[in-house]
């Protein structure tokens, strides 16, 4: 069984990769386009709210690290921005150079959210939960992920 921050892992790459492939596209793209970002859209949607609901609270409550709170802060407004972006591409007309823009801004954005997870929080989490609750979050994700 794969722990949590692996599954955390994989889902960031997939997410880099998708934005990566909506900015590689030309302005004729506009079905692919709508379909990459629907794909990272549901994707973000899911991680965060598992992040949110269940691997940040149980990290904050473990962690006797006074960082920790500060980690998770910063973590939930990254959320706040990535999810106001989400929102605005969602509205905004696939073949338009705006949104590109704002699929560049979404892409910087979370490429510093991933940072900070993988280089910060994550090292930090390793000490504060057990391998055995790293491995149940895991487990608890994918069942979210599949229903």
């Amino acid at each position: 069984m794969p722990s949590i921050y692996d599954l955390l892992h994989q889902d960031h790459e997939k997410v880099k990769r998708a934005l990566d492939r909506i900015l590689d596209t030309t302005d004729g793209a506009e079905k692919t386009r709508e379909k990459l970002f629907s794909e990272i859209r549901h994707d973000l949607e899911l991680h965060t709210r598992f992040e949110e609901d269940v691997f940040y609270p149980q990290f904050r409550d473990a962690s006797e690290d006074d960082d920790a709170d500060d980690e998770v802060e910063d973590a939930l407004e990254e959320h706040a921005e990535a999810k106001d972006m989400l929102e605005k591409l969602s509205a905004m007309d696939k073949t338009s150079e705006e949104f590109v823009e704002t699929v560049e801004e979404l892409k910087q954005a979370l490429e510093h959210h991933i940072s900070d997870e993988e280089e910060e929080m994550f090292p930090q989490a390793r000490k504060a939960l057990d391998e055995d609750t790293a491995r149940q979050m895991g487990d608890r994700y994918q069942q979210m992920k599949q229903g």
